[in-house]
């Protein structure tokens, strides 16, 4: 019997980070040869062996080891020797096991208020009869105050303050003037440079836009022309090009709110027409990638979530849920051009699952919403970031955002597990899972250094994928936080807490101060910037210090000011500055005590 052949090695470690072909020569290949260069090889792994029916939580920590090797990947050390070095390479298993998130259905803590807060909740809605007011304010502001409810809706002057805000929102509506329906002119040279600008800043390889940027350039043309009629697709496209070039500008000018209201009532005329013809292309699918964000920034969160929704029913459709299942009659084969195409073509695929996965998460968490991606629905790898496997140091940060959300999304889908799940209701083990969870986001904060990296931004882009991690992570430490049971049943707001959310304002005012990012939207705000300040104002309200409260104050007037700046020339946004300006009020009524408090304390002495 002949004795068995050893098994064959795959391309050598240094051939595979440069992406080239290699020899397999022994040895060494004749790429490290001609270089005199170390050459390894690393023998293939055997496929393991399909488990039957494996747990939802070691699914999950596979996924998490995967990550964590593929970051020890993509980390760029000062001392890179460059795009070829080993340490830029950012590549990644391909022998992932079917993987499937965890359970994440809709946690009891955010699917209901509790029932000491419910006929709070439900009497200030039902006190407006506005329908829009009722749905802005029920999806924009109340669904952010399930996560803080504890103390907000337990303190008597909160209470009174938010009532106060609601017979204010009450009386606007009932007083408000027809809104001037005239759109206001976009000049066709100042569309065309918006184009521009959003091309410049927006395309990766990841989420490239299906248009051609000659064709998007010829459409301000094109709408001046009576006989020519555009698809609502290609249109919806457009308007939203328009408004990430007009957010990305550098400087505030008066009329912007109007015409944000105008790209935003322009995309809704023609959503009835664009969901009457929807049809499952890529094309229709990016629409509604970008018609979410432009629903948010229009207030809109339910419709948002709606588009979402027709988001991932396209996204299924098209195969990016299904990326890496195991295809049938599967064989081994010689590497050809048409594969390496496919396979960017996957990793495009792949990383644009992630991003839905995530702002499935996110609309979870911040909007209350039910799990539109179900545990057990996909097969998707991680994607190589970088796309198409080459380094490009001009992406450097579209890399960093796409791994750290992902650590973050992670974290987030085990947070959503544990509050829906069946643990213990022992205060100690309970409260333990929680704070392992929060010492991973601050784990997460600290590998990517997510303070350090908005300071290193040298754009508007650069800067909102550093800031979006640092807000997120701000955001989920407050929940995490206020989530544990000690906490909610203490009588005031963990120190932690309010540190953190004082963290979030300050970094947000210092954002929106600088000249560059002053023109950012409302939505930053709805998403990342409501629940740091409720918390403040909680915590001003209902708390016996002296200490902080002038600086916290200071903080909570200020965003409540850039609110109402944005709702100059935005009526939709009135209800929100309605609730605001009443914690204001509510807030200042305290402070002032506290300082006649003080005062008369040194009169004593």
């Amino acid at each position: 019997m002949s004795a068995r052949k050893p098994p064959k090695h795959i391309s050598c470690t240094r051939c595979q980070s440069k992406k080239i072909r290699c020899n397999r020569g022994q040895p060494r290949c004749d790429k490290c040869e001609a270089i005199d260069a170390e050459c390894l090889y690393v023998p293939r792994k055997a496929r393991a062996k399909k488990q039957s029916n494996p747990s939802e939580k070691d699914l999950l920590l596979d996924i998490l080891r995967r990550l964590e090797r593929l970051e020890d990947h993509c980390k760029i050390s000062p001392d890179s020797e460059g795009p070829g070095d080993v340490s830029c390479s950012m590549s990644i298993s391909s022998d992932m096991p079917q993987a499937r998130a965890a359970s994440i259905d809709l946690p009891h803590s955010i699917q209901a208020q509790t029932p000491n807060t419910q006929p709070v909740v439900h009497s200030m809605l039902n006190g407006i009869k506005d329908d829009r007011a009722r749905l802005v304010l029920s999806s924009n502001v109340f669904c952010h105050l399930r996560n803080v409810e504890s103390r907000l809706f337990g303190n008597e002057t909160c209470v009174k303050a938010i009532e106060a805000a609601m017979a204010e929102v009450e009386y606007q509506e009932s007083t408000r003037e027809i809104e001037d329906l005239d759109p206001p002119t976009i000049p066709k040279d100042m569309a065309k440079n918006w184009i521009k600008t959003y091309y410049e800043f927006y395309q990766f390889e990841g989420f490239r836009v299906p248009l051609e940027k000659s064709f998007v350039m010829s459409i301000p043309d094109l709408l001046e022309i009576p006989h020519v009629h555009l698809d609502s697709t290609s249109q919806i496209i457009y308007y939203n090009i328009l408004l990430q070039g007009l957010m990305s500008g550098p400087q505030y000018f008066p009329g912007r709110g109007k015409i944000i209201q105008h790209l935003y009532r322009s995309t809704m005329m023609l959503i009835d027409d664009w969901l009457s013809h929807l049809e499952n292309t890529v094309a229709d699918m990016f629409a509604a990638f970008v018609m979410v964000s432009m629903t948010l920034e229009g207030c809109n969160s339910e419709m948002s979530w709606k588009i979402f929704g027709h988001a991932c029913n396209i996204a299924r459709s098209l195969g990016y849920f299904s990326v890496d299942e195991p295809p049938d009659g599967q064989n081994s084969r010689v590497e050809s051009h048409s594969d390496r195409e496919s396979e960017v073509e996957k990793n495009r695929k792949r990383f644009e699952f992630w991003h839905l996965l995530r702002v499935d998460c996110l609309f979870r968490l911040s909007f209350g919403k039910p799990a539109l991606i179900p545990g057990g629905s996909w097969t998707v790898n991680f994607p190589d970031p970088t796309i198409t496997g080459i380094d490009d140091s001009s992406t450097r940060f579209i890399q960093i955002h796409f791994l750290a959300s992902m650590r973050l999304t992670l974290t987030l889908l085990k947070y959503l597990d544990l509050a829906d799940g069946e643990m213990s209701q022992d205060t100690d083990v309970y409260d333990q899972a929680l704070d392992g969870l929060i010492a991973e986001v601050q784990e997460i904060m600290s590998d990517w250094n997510a303070e350090e990296l908005v300071s290193t931004a040298t754009n508007h882009i650069d800067t909102w994928f550093s800031v979006d991690i640092l807000f997120s992570s701000y955001k989920m430490l407050i929940v995490f936080t206020q989530s544990k049971k000690c906490n909610q049943n203490s009588q005031f707001l963990p120190r932690h807490t309010v540190d953190v959310a004082r963290k979030s304002l300050r970094m947000f005012r210092s954002l929106m101060r600088a000249e560059p990012y002053g023109c950012w939207g409302i939505s930053l705000i709805l998403l990342h910037q409501f629940i740091p300040f409720f918390i403040l104002c909680a915590d001003i309200i209902g708390s016996h210090r002296c200490d902080e409260l002038e600086e916290d104050f200071i903080l909570v007037s200020w965003l409540n000011d850039f609110v109402e700046k944005a709702a100059e020339e935005r009526p939709a946004l009135r209800p929100i500055t309605a609730i605001a300006k009443a914690m204001i009020i509510a807030c200042e009524q305290v402070q002032s005590a506290s300082k006649l408090s003080l005062a008369a304390k040194h009169a004593d002495y």
